[in-house]
């Protein structure tokens, strides 16, 4: 006996033996190295002030109540949200498995037996009320990785949800924005054809009288048609943008009211322009300088970065639950009770009954699924461990991309309100010449084209630079 003792001991030690050595180091991260400093912040630019509320700098009341409606009701926002509490649910579940557990049981039987010659046919009857408690140890932290990879998985799923939540303020925000340039257009559009249509009577009514040429009136026509084909377009625009809107909301399709535009608007003081041709809502100034803090802490407060680190901690536990599946497992389990062959006598004296047991089980033999099970975890851990390192790089240059388009953004907007100006000035100059008779009607259209033109184009622009402070937000990792 103490033989066959001794030899099972020797097994067990060897292939304890066998299965640390055999195991893949556990994992750490490997942050990758950012810079001091961001290559186009502006210089001094170390603190980053921020609030939640992020969209209020662009002093938008309708976009701010646009967006806390999309924050309340938006389906695809409530479903991160319902991830996140699953997630919670899912941890303390793990964690429940693991502590001993307690459960009873009540039986009953009854045998019925004849006897195969002579004799009494009789009845045995069992009863028993038996609680049982089980408990399984582990000893090389399996039971730790298991509950480590659900807390981090929760954790990944709550910056899920922040990730979630941030990219729909920011795209409301640019549907918004986008609405708005539809909407200005339209209303350029529009004012234009008025204006053109004007003229173009005027024109047909020379052209009756002898005083310009067939290719006058054409080009005149020509002008006030293309503001004419531009009005469907730029109505069908804002109105899908429109839907668009309604989507993110949560809400039924609704049309929403037109646009009020401002005469003080900052962007139309400088050049004496009428506010129709602000593309935004606002008169306060957009910041000319956006603090955007260290590189250093946009990874520990960009959500899709937070939430890629939880991932790669949560593969780092489940590399260390593979590596104790190869080792011993202990467990406990102990039943205690009460046993009688009458109903009655479950409440009799000293019906006592007891029993335990402890277990230690090795994997012996598993022709390498096991190791092969481990390196699996482990590539599934360096897979997210890259996953990570790759979010990183393109967070910092999300940052950067949006400082360079915000600063160039500023210049060219600035520069075009030149041109605005000019063009509006040299429509209005042609205009007074062509009265007097002393420019041509194709000099008038050629102003007029060019001033149409670079209304829109005005227009367009200022949504992109609205649309680069949204990007700069939503790349710093809003207000979280």
């Amino acid at each position: 006996m103490k033989k066959r003792i001794h030899y099972r001991g020797a097994v067990l030690l060897a292939s304890l033996s066998l299965a640390v050595g055999c195991a893949v180091t556990p994992p750490e991260i490997v942050p990758i190295v950012t810079p001091d400093e961001y290559l186009f912040a502006q210089r001094g630019d170390t603190i980053l002030v921020m609030g939640v509320e992020w969209w209020e700098v662009f002093g938008d009341t309708t976009l701010n109540r646009l967006i806390v409606t999309a924050i309340e009701n938006n389906k695809n926002l409530a479903i991160a949200a319902s991830n996140v509490v699953e997630a919670q649910e899912n941890l303390a579940s793990i964690r429940a498995s693991f502590a001993p557990s307690v459960d009873i049981g009540m039986s009953g039987s009854a045998t019925y037996t004849t006897p195969s010659s002579g004799g009494k046919k009789s009845i045995g009857q069992s009863y028993s009320i038996l609680p049982r408690v089980k408990w399984e140890a582990s000893i090389f932290g399996g039971i730790k990785g298991a509950t480590d990879a659900a807390r981090e998985e929760f954790f990944a799923t709550e910056w899920g949800y922040r990730a979630a939540r941030l990219a729909l303020e920011a795209q409301v925000a640019t549907t918004y924005f986008q609405w708005l340039q539809y909407a200005r257009q339209l209303e350029i559009s529009e004012r234009s054809f008025a204006l053109r249509e004007q003229a173009q009577q005027k024109s047909d009514s020379l052209f009756y009288y002898g005083y310009t040429s067939g290719v006058d009136i054409w080009q005149a026509r020509s002008l006030t048609a293309t503001a004419a084909t531009d009005i469907p377009a730029y109505r069908r625009a804002m109105l899908q943008t429109n839907l668009i809107l309604n989507t993110l909301l949560g809400g039924e399709p609704e049309i929403l009211p037109m646009p009020t535009h401002s005469r003080e608007c900052i962007h139309s003081l400088g050049a004496q322009l009428d506010g129709l041709y602000c593309g935004h809502l606002t008169a306060s100034p957009l910041p000319v300088y956006v603090p955007s803090g260290l590189p250093s802490s946009l990874l520990e407060r960009r959500p899709d970065v937070m939430e890629s680190f939880h991932k790669v901690e949560a593969a780092a536990a489940r590399t260390r639950i593979a590596r104790a599946n190869r080792l011993p497992s202990f467990s406990l389990t102990a039943e205690g009770g009460v046993l009688s062959s009458t109903l009655k006598g479950l409440t009799s004296h000293n019906p006592a009954y007891w029993t335990a047991a402890v277990s230690l089980t090795q994997p012996l033999l598993y022709f390498g699924e096991l190791r092969a099970e481990e390196l699996k975890a482990f590539e599934v851990w360096r897979q997210a461990m890259l996953d990570y390192q790759q979010t990183s790089l393109e967070a910092l240059s999300d940052v950067e991309s949006a400082l360079v388009a915000i600063d160039t953004y500023n210049q060219q907007v600035t520069k075009y309100l030149t041109l605005l100006a000019a063009n509006s000035r040299l429509q209005q100059m042609t205009r007074a010449l062509y009265n007097d008779g002393l420019a041509s009607s194709l000099n008038l259209i050629d102003a007029e084209r060019n001033l149409y033109s670079s209304q829109l184009d005005y227009i367009s622009l200022l949504t992109e630079q609205l649309c680069a402070y949204v990007d700069l937000y939503k790349a710093l990792g809003g207000g979280f």
